[in-house]
C-alpha cells in the first residue's frame, strides 16, 4: 500500500480522500480547517504543514480553490524535497500555471500529473467520480489505481496540462449554457412568457441536456440553493480568459458570461451566491431595479 499525502480536505477532498483510506492506504492529510483536519483523525495522520505533508509521502493529491492556493502548495513542496514524489492535482487550474509549476516539480526530481474531476461531493463520496489525467504516460499509470479508488472513470489526454485545458474547455461550455438560460428566461418573462412554459419549448431532442435540466428547475422555481459557488465558476471563466488573453484573441461569448457574474457578484447582497443567482440579476435588471 501507499504512503499518500493529501491536502485540502472540503467539499470533493474529504470523500476522495476518504476512499483512498478504504482502500488501505495509509495517508497524511493537512487542511488550514481544524474541523476538516480532525474529521479524519482518527484515520490518517494529521499533518500541520504541506512541507510535512510532503515528507511522509510518496503521491502528493491536491484539492484546492484555485491556481494561486496550488501554487502556494508546491512551492512549499519544492522548498522540502521533492525528489521522486509526485504531485497530482485533482483542481480546476490554470493550465498555464500547470504547466509551469510542472516544469519547476520536473527540475527538482519529481514529477506532476493534472487530474481534474467531473461531478460532485455525491460521487466523491461514492467513489464514480469521472476524471482526466494528463502527464507522463509511464506516471499516470502508476497513479491510476489509487485515481481508481475514487474514480469509476479516468481517460489520459496527454501532455501536462491537457487534462486542465479539457476540463476548463468542458466547464466553459456548460457554465455558458447555465448563463443562456440565466438570460433569457427573465427577458422572455418581461414579454409575457411564462419561464416554466419556455422551459418546456427547450425541452426537446436539440436542446435539453443535464445543464439545462439542473439550471431550468432552480430558475423556474427561483430556487437558489448553493449548488456550485458564484465566485468559482468565474474564476473557471477567467482561467479561460487568460488563455484567450495569451493567444491575443478575443472571447466573445466569454466576456459576456464573465460580465454578468461580475455584476451579478457586485449587485447581490447575498455573500456567496450560487451561481444559478445570475437569473436573479436578470430579473432585476428586467424589473428596472438595476443598471447594468
Amino acid at each position: 500500500m501507499a504512503d499518500i499525502g493529501f491536502i485540502g480536505l472540503g467539499n470533493m477532498g474529504r470523500g476522495m480522500c476518504a476512499n483512498l483510506i478504504k482502500a488501505g492506504h495509509k495517508l497524511y492529510v493537512y487542511s488550514k480547517s481544524e474541523a476538516e483536519k480532525q474529521y479524519f483523525a482518527e484515520t490518517a495522520e494529521i499533518c500541520e504543514s504541506a512541507a510535512e505533508v510532503c515528507l511522509n509521502s510518496d503521491f502528493l493529491f491536491l484539492s484546492l480553490p484555485d491556481s494561486p492556493v496550488v501554487e502556494g502548495i508546491i512551492q512549499e513542496f519544492l522548498e522540502t524535497d521533492i525528489r521522486g514524489k509526485i504531485v497530482i492535482d485533482t483542481s480546476t487550474s490554470n493550465p498555464i500555471s500547470t504547466r509551469e509549476l510542472n516544469d519547476k516539480i520536473a527540475a527538482a526530481g519529481g514529477f506532476m500529473l493534472d487530474s481534474p474531476l467531473l461531478a460532485g461531493p455525491e460521487e466523491a463520496r461514492n467513489g464514480t467520480l469521472t476524471a482526466f489525467a494528463a502527464g507522463d504516460e509511464e506516471i499516470f499509470e502508476k497513479v491510476k489505481p489509487l485515481l481508481m479508488s475514487y474514480c469509476s472513470e479516468c481517460t489520459y489526454v496527454g501532455p501536462i496540462g491537457n487534462a486542465h485545458l479539457i476540463k476548463l474547455a468542458q466547464n466553459f461550455v456548460g457554465l455558458g449554457q447555465a448563463l443562456l438560460y440565466a438570460q433569457i428566461y427573465p427577458v422572455m418573462e418581461a414579454y409575457g412568457i411564462k419561464a416554466s412554459e419556455m422551459m418546456q419549448h427547450f425541452d426537446n431532442e436539440v436542446l435539453s441536456n443535464w445543464v439545462f435540466r439542473f439550471y431550468s428547475d432552480k430558475y423556474v422555481n427561483k430556487d437558489y440553493r448553493k449548488d456550485f459557488a458564484m465566485e468559482l465558476g468565474l474564476k473557471d471563466l477567467m482561467y479561460m480568459k487568460d488563455l484567450h488573453d495569451e493567444l491575443k484573441v478575443p472571447a466573445f461569448m466569454l466576456d459576456g458570461a464573465v460580465d454578468l457574474l461580475r455584476l451579478s457578484l457586485k449587485i447581490e447582497a447575498e455573500e456567496s451566491p450560487d451561481f444559478s443567482y445570475a437569473a436573479e440579476t436578470m430579473n432585476k435588471l428586467c424589473a428596472g431595479l438595476y443598471e447594468s
